[in-house]
């Protein structure tokens, strides 16, 4: 006899059962298969349990197991095995089994990362949504990655988790190996994998350009950019209160978005912080080496009252290795010595207690910086003269 030709559909039995049909393969001849199943087992207590574990062409699996003494038969014609009473698992059933649904997530799916196109940097997260239609709960969604550099782990993304039907989204932060530790950016693509008990779809891929630490990205700064520093913030009587954990410093409202009172405690006390012009004093003090440059995006709030003023100085601090400081508000990240930085909008090698910027809301006015409302800048900070292998900068709002 040859190997049977699959499983196929019956008549329903009188008492209402149904039958299911799966085409297999087989090496073992069909009156065999049989025979091991229910040898011995004709006068046991309870139900028969028979079970086949078939593995697709893909390499998918599927498990029909039936308790029916009768559910696990040869057709006459010799070729068709028959299931009766049936329950199917596993990822190769096709969209008949499981627990009696044919209801996986709506395909296709389609990605959409923020920034859209996907330019990233190291250690600053990114987020990537995605909306969901059909399917039946428990979901989990699985991430993969083609073309990346060797090393890289993309754990935030590869992770399983669970998921729902509507609108879903994953913050991802890369790390150095996702990049490939070296100091031009790397392009590859993210996919993403939704499953449940019927089935599973995956996205169409989208690029992600990921680049190094030591730039500003999709800012396109200069190299040396620090961007991530232990923040300390002093109190009165000079004790350092931190967050417990390396911030970035990318962005306005992690750096200067904080103060700490007169007792330490950091306020606001958890995110979101105070994005520009953000707190007035009691700024963080954190190290930083000769040839870093910090660079912190901000924009411009468009309800801010017009010739409001402010400035950002190089504040006092009561530790050691504290150096001076260069400063520029531009347009561009990392700028210090553009033609396009107007006078009153960089400060150079400024002392403790001295006034970086000056700044004033759209409006001209000698000595001010003027900023206008709606527009993206970048606070430029760096250290001058640092001779150690790291030096202290405190700047304040």
């Amino acid at each position: 006899m040859g190997p049977p030709e699959g499983i196929r559909s019956r008549p329903p039995a009188i008492d209402g059962t149904c039958c299911m049909q799966l085409r297999i393969a087989s090496v073992v001849a069909v009156s065999t298969l049989l025979g091991a199943l229910f040898a011995g087992q004709s006068n046991a207590a309870g139900p028969v349990t028979a079970t086949v574990n078939l593995t697709t062409v893909d390499g998918k699996n599927c498990t029909i197991t039936t308790e029916d003494p009768d559910g696990l038969h040869l057709e006459p014609n010799g070729t068709s095995l028959i299931a009766s009473l049936a329950t199917l698992t596993g990822d190769g059933c096709g969209t008949g089994g499981g627990t009696g649904g044919a209801n996986p997530p709506t395909t296709p799916f389609v990605l959409t990362p923020s920034p859209n196109p996907l330019v990233a940097n190291v250690d600053q997260p990114f987020t990537v949504s995605w909306t969901l239609a059909g399917g039946v709960a428990p979901i989990n969604c699985s991430g993969a990655f083609t073309g990346a550099p060797a090393g890289a782990l993309m754990s935030d993304w590869v992770q399983s988790a669970p998921a729902v039907i509507g609108a879903n989204s994953r913050q991802i932060t890369p790390v150095a190996a996702d990049q490939g530790g070296g100091a031009s950016a790397v392009t590859f693509s993210l996919s993403l994998t939704c499953s449940n008990a019927d089935g599973a779809i995956t996205s169409a891929a989208i690029p992600i350009t990921i680049n190094p630490v030591n730039q500003g990205g999709g800012d396109n700064c200069p190299a040396n950019r620090l961007t991530k520093a232990n923040l300390c913030y002093r109190n009165i009587i000079g004790t350092c209160t931190t967050d417990g954990g390396a911030d970035n410093l990318t962005t306005f409202p992690i750096w200067l978005g904080r103060y700490a009172d007169s007792s330490g405690t950091l306020t606001p006390t958890a995110p979101p912080y105070l994005d520009f012009p953000g707190p007035t004093g009691g700024g963080p003090t954190f190290s930083i080496s000769q040839g870093q440059y910090i660079s912190a995006r901000f924009t411009v709030p468009t309800g801010v009252t017009v010739g409001r003023i402010g400035k950002f100085t190089k504040a006092f601090g009561n530790i050691s290795n504290y150096t001076n400081a260069d400063f520029s508000i531009s347009t561009e990240c990392g700028d210090f010595d553009s033609a396009a930085i107007g006078p009153s909008c960089k400060g150079l090698n400024v002392p403790n207690d001295g006034v970086g910027i000056r700044w004033r809301i759209d409006t001209t006015t000698s000595g001010y910086c003027r900023l206008n409302r709606g527009q993206t800048y970048y606070l430029n900070v760096r250290p001058v003269g640092c001779t150690n292998a790291t030096c202290q900068l405190r700047i304040d709002g």
